[in-house]
Protein backbone atom coordinates (compact mmCIF):
# COMPACT_ATOMS: atom_id res chain seq x y z
CA UNK A 1 0.00 0.00 0.00
CA UNK A 2 3.05 2.19 0.44
CA UNK A 3 4.06 1.45 -3.20
CA UNK A 4 7.41 -0.30 -2.01
CA UNK A 5 7.06 -2.86 -3.99
CA UNK A 6 6.26 -3.83 -7.73
CA UNK A 7 5.90 -7.24 -8.07
CA UNK A 8 5.61 -10.29 -6.10
CA UNK A 9 7.02 -13.71 -7.58
CA UNK A 10 6.19 -17.01 -6.78
CA UNK A 11 7.21 -20.37 -7.70
CA UNK A 12 3.77 -21.48 -8.97
CA UNK A 13 -0.02 -19.83 -7.42
CA UNK A 14 -0.24 -22.55 -5.57
CA UNK A 15 2.59 -22.10 -3.19
CA UNK A 16 1.31 -18.58 -1.99
CA UNK A 17 -1.16 -20.32 0.64
CA UNK A 18 -3.02 -23.33 1.36
CA UNK A 19 -6.91 -21.65 2.02
CA UNK A 20 -8.87 -21.86 -0.98
CA UNK A 21 -11.19 -19.64 0.90
CA UNK A 22 -8.69 -16.55 1.17
CA UNK A 23 -5.58 -16.59 -1.35
CA UNK A 24 -7.96 -15.91 -4.28
CA UNK A 25 -9.07 -12.62 -2.61
CA UNK A 26 -5.13 -12.09 -1.36
CA UNK A 27 -4.25 -12.45 -4.94
CA UNK A 28 -6.92 -9.83 -6.53
CA UNK A 29 -6.33 -7.73 -3.12
CA UNK A 30 -2.18 -7.10 -4.46
CA UNK A 31 -3.71 -6.63 -7.95
CA UNK A 32 -5.56 -4.04 -6.76
CA UNK A 33 -3.03 -2.25 -4.72
CA UNK A 34 -0.79 -1.83 -8.36
CA UNK A 35 1.50 -4.97 -7.03
CA UNK A 36 1.56 -7.18 -10.33
CA UNK A 37 1.44 -11.18 -9.46
CA UNK A 38 3.83 -13.30 -11.55
CA UNK A 39 4.52 -17.28 -11.37
CA UNK A 40 7.11 -18.28 -13.02
CA UNK A 41 5.15 -21.38 -14.17
CA UNK A 42 2.21 -19.88 -14.76
CA UNK A 43 2.47 -16.13 -15.99
CA UNK A 44 1.04 -13.57 -14.88
CA UNK A 45 -2.10 -13.57 -12.86
CA UNK A 46 -4.51 -10.43 -14.63
CA UNK A 47 -7.79 -9.33 -13.40
CA UNK A 48 -9.38 -7.77 -16.50
CA UNK A 49 -12.71 -9.71 -17.02
CA UNK A 50 -14.99 -11.94 -15.31
CA UNK A 51 -13.31 -14.91 -16.17
CA UNK A 52 -10.22 -14.51 -14.73
CA UNK A 53 -11.45 -13.83 -11.65
CA UNK A 54 -13.00 -17.32 -11.78
CA UNK A 55 -10.32 -19.09 -12.99
CA UNK A 56 -8.29 -17.04 -10.15
CA UNK A 57 -10.56 -18.63 -7.81
CA UNK A 58 -10.96 -22.23 -9.31
CA UNK A 59 -7.28 -22.41 -9.52
CA UNK A 60 -6.48 -22.65 -5.73
CA UNK A 61 -9.78 -24.37 -5.40
CA UNK A 62 -8.41 -27.33 -7.82
CA UNK A 63 -4.38 -26.83 -5.86
CA UNK A 64 -6.53 -27.33 -2.39
CA UNK A 65 -7.65 -30.68 -3.43
CA UNK A 66 -4.45 -31.96 -4.96
CA UNK A 67 -2.99 -31.16 -1.27
CA UNK A 68 -5.59 -33.14 0.20
CA UNK A 69 -5.21 -35.99 -1.76
CA UNK A 70 -1.70 -35.74 -1.22
CA UNK A 71 -1.74 -35.85 2.26
CA UNK A 72 -3.83 -38.75 2.25
CA UNK A 73 -1.36 -40.34 0.12
CA UNK A 74 1.16 -39.68 2.71
CA UNK A 75 -0.55 -40.71 5.32
CA UNK A 76 -1.76 -43.68 3.66
CA UNK A 77 2.07 -45.13 2.93
CA UNK A 78 3.26 -43.59 6.53
CA UNK A 79 0.56 -46.37 7.85
CA UNK A 80 1.59 -48.79 5.58
CA UNK A 81 5.13 -48.24 6.36
CA UNK A 82 4.80 -48.53 10.36
CA UNK A 83 2.76 -52.06 9.45
CA UNK A 84 5.43 -53.17 7.66
CA UNK A 85 7.96 -52.22 10.59
CA UNK A 86 9.56 -49.99 8.23
CA UNK A 87 11.52 -47.17 9.72
CA UNK A 88 9.77 -43.63 7.82
CA UNK A 89 12.10 -41.43 9.04
CA UNK A 90 13.04 -39.10 12.21
CA UNK A 91 14.51 -39.75 15.68
CA UNK A 92 15.20 -43.05 16.74
CA UNK A 93 13.67 -44.23 19.84
CA UNK A 94 16.04 -45.42 23.19
CA UNK A 95 16.87 -49.18 22.64
CA UNK A 96 17.32 -49.35 18.78
CA UNK A 97 19.53 -48.19 16.02
CA UNK A 98 19.59 -48.43 12.16
CA UNK A 99 21.33 -50.93 10.27
CA UNK A 100 21.69 -51.71 6.58
CA UNK A 101 20.25 -55.28 5.92
CA UNK A 102 19.66 -55.63 2.16
CA UNK A 103 16.42 -53.23 1.44
CA UNK A 104 16.43 -50.98 -1.12
CA UNK A 105 13.51 -48.28 -2.71
CA UNK A 106 12.57 -47.67 -5.64
CA UNK A 107 15.07 -46.01 -6.88
CA UNK A 108 17.42 -49.08 -6.04
CA UNK A 109 19.46 -47.09 -3.56
CA UNK A 110 19.54 -48.59 0.19
CA UNK A 111 17.53 -47.75 3.00
CA UNK A 112 17.99 -48.52 6.86
CA UNK A 113 15.70 -50.85 8.83
CA UNK A 114 15.52 -50.48 12.97
CA UNK A 115 16.63 -52.91 14.83
CA UNK A 116 17.69 -53.57 18.73
CA UNK A 117 20.57 -52.09 20.02
CA UNK A 118 21.85 -54.39 22.97
CA UNK A 119 23.13 -52.06 25.14
CA UNK A 120 20.71 -49.59 25.09
CA UNK A 121 17.88 -52.43 25.13
CA UNK A 122 19.54 -53.58 28.57
CA UNK A 123 19.26 -49.91 30.13
CA UNK A 124 15.09 -50.18 28.84
CA UNK A 125 15.05 -53.39 30.89
CA UNK A 126 16.21 -51.49 33.69
CA UNK A 127 14.11 -48.23 33.76
CA UNK A 128 11.19 -50.81 33.83
CA UNK A 129 12.23 -52.72 36.21
CA UNK A 130 13.56 -50.00 38.39
CA UNK A 131 10.11 -48.42 38.24
CA UNK A 132 8.34 -51.56 38.74
CA UNK A 133 9.89 -53.99 41.15
CA UNK A 134 12.14 -51.41 42.98
CA UNK A 135 9.17 -48.56 43.31
CA UNK A 136 11.65 -46.26 41.80
CA UNK A 137 10.14 -42.80 40.64
CA UNK A 138 10.42 -41.18 37.05
CA UNK A 139 12.78 -38.52 38.22
CA UNK A 140 14.99 -41.06 40.59
CA UNK A 141 15.08 -43.10 37.27
CA UNK A 142 16.79 -40.23 35.45
CA UNK A 143 18.95 -39.43 38.42
CA UNK A 144 20.01 -42.93 38.40
CA UNK A 145 20.53 -43.29 35.04
CA UNK A 146 22.66 -39.40 35.41
CA UNK A 147 24.97 -40.78 38.16
CA UNK A 148 25.70 -44.50 36.25
CA UNK A 149 27.17 -41.71 33.29
CA UNK A 150 24.65 -43.46 30.97
CA UNK A 151 24.22 -40.57 28.03
CA UNK A 152 20.15 -39.79 26.40
CA UNK A 153 19.63 -41.12 22.57
CA UNK A 154 21.23 -37.55 21.87
CA UNK A 155 24.29 -38.39 23.44
CA UNK A 156 23.33 -36.05 26.51
CA UNK A 157 24.39 -36.90 29.48
CA UNK A 158 21.59 -35.58 31.44
CA UNK A 159 18.25 -37.47 31.60
CA UNK A 160 15.13 -36.06 32.94
CA UNK A 161 12.08 -37.30 34.64
CA UNK A 162 10.08 -36.29 31.00
CA UNK A 163 12.41 -38.09 28.95
CA UNK A 164 11.75 -41.13 31.17
CA UNK A 165 8.25 -40.93 31.18
CA UNK A 166 7.83 -40.72 27.48
CA UNK A 167 10.27 -43.29 26.76
CA UNK A 168 7.74 -45.93 29.31
CA UNK A 169 4.83 -44.71 26.89
CA UNK A 170 6.45 -45.78 24.12
CA UNK A 171 4.52 -48.74 22.28
CA UNK A 172 7.41 -49.50 20.39
CA UNK A 173 8.95 -51.22 23.50
CA UNK A 174 6.23 -53.89 23.18
CA UNK A 175 6.66 -54.48 19.67
CA UNK A 176 4.17 -51.67 18.02
CA UNK A 177 5.26 -49.08 15.51
CA UNK A 178 2.89 -46.07 15.79
CA UNK A 179 1.39 -42.87 13.92
CA UNK A 180 -0.11 -40.55 16.41
CA UNK A 181 -2.84 -43.08 17.40
CA UNK A 182 -2.45 -45.18 14.90
CA UNK A 183 -0.64 -49.17 16.01
CA UNK A 184 1.29 -51.43 13.58
CA UNK A 185 0.35 -55.21 14.20
CA UNK A 186 3.18 -56.74 16.70
CA UNK A 187 6.32 -57.09 15.51
CA UNK A 188 8.20 -59.17 17.80
CA UNK A 189 11.70 -58.51 16.58
CA UNK A 190 10.98 -54.74 18.09
CA UNK A 191 9.93 -55.97 20.97
CA UNK A 192 12.21 -55.41 24.20
CA UNK A 193 9.91 -55.19 27.16
CA UNK A 194 7.42 -58.02 27.94
CA UNK A 195 3.35 -56.92 27.49
CA UNK A 196 2.31 -57.68 31.41
CA UNK A 197 5.73 -55.22 32.42
CA UNK A 198 5.06 -52.62 29.95
CA UNK A 199 1.49 -52.19 31.07
CA UNK A 200 2.54 -52.54 34.64
CA UNK A 201 4.65 -49.96 34.39
CA UNK A 202 1.94 -47.63 33.20
CA UNK A 203 -0.56 -48.47 35.93
CA UNK A 204 2.66 -48.06 38.46
CA UNK A 205 3.71 -44.57 37.73
CA UNK A 206 -0.06 -43.36 36.56
CA UNK A 207 -0.54 -44.57 40.28
CA UNK A 208 1.94 -42.98 42.30
CA UNK A 209 1.42 -39.10 40.36
CA UNK A 210 0.88 -36.58 43.26
CA UNK A 211 -2.13 -34.74 41.33
CA UNK A 212 -3.99 -38.05 42.54
CA UNK A 213 -3.29 -37.14 46.35
CA UNK A 214 -6.13 -39.41 47.93
CA UNK A 215 -6.60 -41.66 45.00
CA UNK A 216 -2.70 -42.45 44.61
CA UNK A 217 -2.41 -46.14 44.75
CA UNK A 218 1.44 -46.28 44.66
CA UNK A 219 3.57 -44.44 46.95
CA UNK A 220 4.71 -41.57 46.05
CA UNK A 221 8.72 -42.37 47.23
CA UNK A 222 10.09 -45.51 48.10
CA UNK A 223 13.46 -44.35 49.53
CA UNK A 224 12.42 -43.03 53.04
CA UNK A 225 12.78 -44.95 56.17
CA UNK A 226 8.69 -45.61 56.39
CA UNK A 227 7.13 -48.70 55.49
CA UNK A 228 3.81 -48.45 55.22
CA UNK A 229 3.33 -44.84 54.28
CA UNK A 230 0.43 -44.19 52.53
CA UNK A 231 -1.41 -47.11 53.50
CA UNK A 232 -2.50 -47.03 57.31
CA UNK A 233 -6.06 -44.98 58.81
CA UNK A 234 -6.77 -44.19 61.88
CA UNK A 235 -9.64 -47.57 63.12
CA UNK A 236 -10.75 -44.82 65.34
CA UNK A 237 -11.70 -42.03 63.24
CA UNK A 238 -10.73 -42.86 59.81
CA UNK A 239 -7.67 -39.57 59.14
CA UNK A 240 -4.74 -41.15 57.66
CA UNK A 241 -1.65 -41.83 59.73
CA UNK A 242 1.49 -39.97 58.45
CA UNK A 243 5.24 -40.85 59.14
CA UNK A 244 7.17 -39.15 61.76
CA UNK A 245 11.04 -39.39 62.55
CA UNK A 246 12.35 -37.74 64.99
CA UNK A 247 15.01 -38.34 67.81
CA UNK A 248 15.33 -38.74 71.59
CA UNK A 249 18.66 -37.31 73.82
CA UNK A 250 19.07 -39.13 76.99
CA UNK A 251 22.12 -38.14 79.33
CA UNK A 252 23.64 -41.22 80.61
CA UNK A 253 25.67 -41.43 84.52
CA UNK A 254 29.11 -40.48 82.91
CA UNK A 255 27.31 -37.49 81.51
CA UNK A 256 27.76 -38.72 78.02
CA UNK A 257 24.42 -37.85 75.58
CA UNK A 258 23.02 -40.82 73.55
CA UNK A 259 20.82 -39.92 70.92
CA UNK A 260 18.10 -42.40 70.47
CA UNK A 261 15.73 -42.57 66.71
CA UNK A 262 12.19 -41.73 66.74
CA UNK A 263 10.18 -43.12 64.22
CA UNK A 264 6.12 -43.33 64.65
CA UNK A 265 2.97 -43.15 62.90
CA UNK A 266 0.45 -40.22 63.64
CA UNK A 267 -2.80 -39.47 63.47
CA UNK A 268 -3.23 -35.69 62.65
CA UNK A 269 -6.62 -35.37 63.88
CA UNK A 270 -5.68 -36.25 67.43
CA UNK A 271 -2.89 -34.48 67.14
CA UNK A 272 -4.49 -31.13 66.14
CA UNK A 273 -7.89 -31.53 67.95
CA UNK A 274 -8.23 -34.28 70.91
CA UNK A 275 -11.51 -34.67 71.10
CA UNK A 276 -11.49 -35.27 67.52
CA UNK A 277 -10.58 -39.17 67.83
CA UNK A 278 -10.68 -41.65 70.59
CA UNK A 279 -7.39 -43.28 69.97
CA UNK A 280 -3.60 -42.43 70.09
CA UNK A 281 -1.79 -39.62 68.97
CA UNK A 282 0.81 -41.81 67.56
CA UNK A 283 1.59 -45.64 67.06
CA UNK A 284 4.87 -47.86 67.02
CA UNK A 285 6.29 -47.82 63.50
CA UNK A 286 7.88 -50.90 64.83
CA UNK A 287 4.75 -52.74 66.29
CA UNK A 288 2.71 -51.78 63.53
CA UNK A 289 5.35 -52.77 60.66
CA UNK A 290 6.06 -56.30 62.60
CA UNK A 291 1.81 -57.31 62.85
CA UNK A 292 1.58 -56.23 59.52
CA UNK A 293 4.12 -57.94 57.76
CA UNK A 294 3.21 -61.52 60.13
CA UNK A 295 -0.17 -60.98 57.99
CA UNK A 296 1.56 -60.25 54.76
CA UNK A 297 3.75 -63.57 55.03
CA UNK A 298 1.42 -65.65 56.25
CA UNK A 299 -0.84 -64.94 53.22
CA UNK A 300 2.50 -65.01 50.83
CA UNK A 301 3.36 -68.55 52.40
CA UNK A 302 0.37 -69.73 51.19
CA UNK A 303 0.99 -68.74 47.72
CA UNK A 304 4.50 -69.59 47.33
CA UNK A 305 3.03 -73.54 48.78
CA UNK A 306 0.23 -73.96 46.25
CA UNK A 307 1.24 -74.75 42.75
CA UNK A 308 -0.02 -72.40 40.16
CA UNK A 309 -1.94 -74.57 38.52
CA UNK A 310 -4.40 -75.56 41.84
CA UNK A 311 -4.13 -70.97 42.49
CA UNK A 312 -5.86 -71.40 39.02
CA UNK A 313 -8.19 -73.82 39.40
CA UNK A 314 -9.17 -71.97 42.59
CA UNK A 315 -10.01 -68.85 40.39
CA UNK A 316 -11.76 -70.54 37.63
CA UNK A 317 -13.80 -71.85 40.54
CA UNK A 318 -15.78 -67.78 40.71
CA UNK A 319 -17.00 -68.54 37.09
CA UNK A 320 -19.50 -71.11 37.45
CA UNK A 321 -20.48 -70.87 33.35
CA UNK A 322 -23.77 -69.65 34.00
CA UNK A 323 -23.20 -67.33 31.62
CA UNK A 324 -22.47 -69.84 28.67
CA UNK A 325 -25.69 -71.80 29.41
CA UNK A 326 -27.51 -68.25 29.34
CA UNK A 327 -25.70 -67.73 25.77
CA UNK A 328 -26.72 -70.88 24.60
CA UNK A 329 -30.51 -71.19 25.48
CA UNK A 330 -30.98 -67.56 24.21
CA UNK A 331 -29.34 -68.74 21.10
CA UNK A 332 -31.87 -71.50 20.98
CA UNK A 333 -34.52 -69.49 21.41
CA UNK A 334 -33.46 -66.79 19.01
CA UNK A 335 -33.10 -69.69 16.61
CA UNK A 336 -36.39 -71.10 17.34
CA UNK A 337 -38.11 -67.95 17.21
CA UNK A 338 -36.97 -66.90 13.46
CA UNK A 339 -38.01 -70.46 12.57
CA UNK A 340 -41.58 -69.87 13.19
CA UNK A 341 -41.18 -66.18 11.18
CA UNK A 342 -39.40 -67.93 8.19
CA UNK A 343 -42.64 -70.37 8.73
CA UNK A 344 -45.31 -67.50 8.94
CA UNK A 345 -43.58 -65.85 6.15
CA UNK A 346 -43.32 -69.17 3.73
CA UNK A 347 -47.63 -69.03 4.35
CA UNK A 348 -47.65 -65.61 3.88
CA UNK A 349 -46.29 -65.78 0.31
CA UNK A 350 -48.38 -69.07 -0.34
CA UNK A 351 -51.75 -67.59 0.82
CA UNK A 352 -51.46 -64.47 -1.85
CA UNK A 353 -50.07 -67.17 -4.44
CA UNK A 354 -53.71 -69.44 -3.56
CA UNK A 355 -51.77 -72.32 -2.29
CA UNK A 356 -53.77 -71.96 0.86
CA UNK A 357 -56.25 -70.18 2.27
CA UNK A 358 -54.82 -68.85 5.47
CA UNK A 359 -56.19 -65.62 7.20
CA UNK A 360 -53.80 -62.94 7.08
CA UNK A 361 -55.15 -61.34 9.74
CA UNK A 362 -53.66 -64.42 12.06
CA UNK A 363 -50.21 -64.28 11.00
CA UNK A 364 -50.46 -60.42 11.38
CA UNK A 365 -51.25 -61.12 14.87
CA UNK A 366 -48.78 -63.97 15.52
CA UNK A 367 -45.86 -62.34 13.40
CA UNK A 368 -45.26 -59.22 16.40
CA UNK A 369 -45.29 -61.79 19.29
CA UNK A 370 -42.45 -63.77 17.40
CA UNK A 371 -40.20 -61.05 16.38
CA UNK A 372 -40.42 -59.71 20.15
CA UNK A 373 -39.76 -62.93 21.54
CA UNK A 374 -36.26 -62.97 18.81
CA UNK A 375 -35.31 -59.28 19.73
CA UNK A 376 -35.56 -60.39 23.82
CA UNK A 377 -33.34 -63.48 23.03
CA UNK A 378 -31.14 -61.38 21.05
CA UNK A 379 -30.81 -59.31 23.94
CA UNK A 380 -29.90 -61.96 26.14
CA UNK A 381 -27.34 -63.51 23.77
CA UNK A 382 -25.76 -59.87 23.59
CA UNK A 383 -25.59 -59.82 27.50
CA UNK A 384 -24.34 -63.05 27.99
CA UNK A 385 -21.23 -62.72 25.11
CA UNK A 386 -20.51 -59.48 26.90
CA UNK A 387 -20.51 -60.91 30.31
CA UNK A 388 -18.26 -64.10 28.62
CA UNK A 389 -15.93 -61.53 27.42
CA UNK A 390 -15.72 -60.33 31.31
CA UNK A 391 -14.54 -63.57 32.38
CA UNK A 392 -12.38 -64.21 29.49
CA UNK A 393 -10.50 -60.62 30.60
CA UNK A 394 -10.83 -61.56 34.58
CA UNK A 395 -9.15 -65.01 33.87
CA UNK A 396 -6.25 -63.36 32.24
CA UNK A 397 -5.80 -61.11 34.68
CA UNK A 398 -6.13 -63.88 37.46
CA UNK A 399 -2.89 -65.49 35.09
CA UNK A 400 -0.87 -62.19 35.57
CA UNK A 401 -1.81 -61.70 38.73
CA UNK A 402 -1.07 -65.14 39.86
CA UNK A 403 2.24 -64.64 37.91
CA UNK A 404 2.97 -61.16 40.27
CA UNK A 405 2.09 -63.48 43.31
CA UNK A 406 4.18 -65.77 43.02
CA UNK A 407 7.29 -63.65 42.13
CA UNK A 408 6.48 -61.83 45.03
CA UNK A 409 5.99 -64.47 47.35
CA UNK A 410 9.40 -66.21 46.41
CA UNK A 411 11.65 -62.79 46.87
CA UNK A 412 9.15 -60.72 49.65
CA UNK A 413 11.45 -62.07 52.71
CA UNK A 414 14.88 -61.28 50.80
CA UNK A 415 13.85 -58.24 49.27
CA UNK A 416 15.34 -55.10 49.54
CA UNK A 417 13.08 -52.26 51.71
CA UNK A 418 12.60 -49.88 48.81
CA UNK A 419 11.81 -53.52 46.64
CA UNK A 420 9.42 -54.99 49.72
CA UNK A 421 7.44 -51.08 49.77
CA UNK A 422 6.74 -51.50 46.22
CA UNK A 423 5.66 -55.30 46.74
CA UNK A 424 3.19 -53.80 49.86
CA UNK A 425 1.96 -50.89 47.82
CA UNK A 426 0.87 -53.48 45.29
CA UNK A 427 -0.58 -55.81 47.16
CA UNK A 428 -2.33 -53.97 50.16
CA UNK A 429 -5.12 -51.13 49.52
CA UNK A 430 -5.13 -50.14 53.11
CA UNK A 431 -4.68 -50.77 56.33
CA UNK A 432 -6.81 -49.77 59.33
CA UNK A 433 -5.03 -48.90 62.86
CA UNK A 434 -7.32 -49.57 65.93
CA UNK A 435 -6.12 -47.98 69.57
CA UNK A 436 -5.10 -51.59 70.48
CA UNK A 437 -2.41 -52.18 67.95
CA UNK A 438 -4.98 -54.50 66.14
CA UNK A 439 -4.38 -54.16 62.26
CA UNK A 440 -7.24 -55.16 59.53
CA UNK A 441 -5.60 -55.54 56.38
CA UNK A 442 -7.59 -54.59 52.76
CA UNK A 443 -5.54 -56.66 50.25
CA UNK A 444 -6.14 -54.83 46.09
CA UNK A 445 -6.91 -58.67 45.41
CA UNK A 446 -9.31 -61.23 46.32
CA UNK A 447 -7.88 -63.42 48.93
CA UNK A 448 -10.83 -66.11 48.56
CA UNK A 449 -10.11 -66.16 45.22
CA UNK A 450 -7.06 -68.21 45.73
CA UNK A 451 -6.73 -69.35 49.32
CA UNK A 452 -9.94 -69.85 50.61
CA UNK A 453 -9.91 -67.60 53.13
CA UNK A 454 -10.65 -63.78 53.81
CA UNK A 455 -8.72 -61.14 53.82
Amino acid sequence: MAKEFDVLLVFMFDRLGRREDETPFVVQWFVQQGIEVWSTREGEQRFDTHVDKLLNYIRFWQASGESEKTAIRVRTKHLQMIGDGQYRGGLIPYGYKLEQRGRVNKKNKPVPDMVVDDDEAAVVREIFHLLVNKGYGTNRVANYLNDKGIKTKRGKSLWRGTTIRALIGNPIYIGHRHMGEELSPKHTHLQIIDDDLFERCRETVKGRATSLQKAMTMPERTDTGSLLSGLLYCKECGAKLYFSHGTNKKTLADGTIRVYGRESYRCYTKLNNPKGCNGPSSYSCDLINDAVLVELRRFLNVIKNTPNEVLMEQARENHDGANEVAYRRAEQEYIEANKQISALEDQVIKALTGENSLDISIVNTMMPKYREKMELAQQRMEEAKAKMEEEKEESKEARREIKELASWAEVFDDSQPDVRKMIIARLVERIDVGADYSVKIRLKINMRQYTGEVA
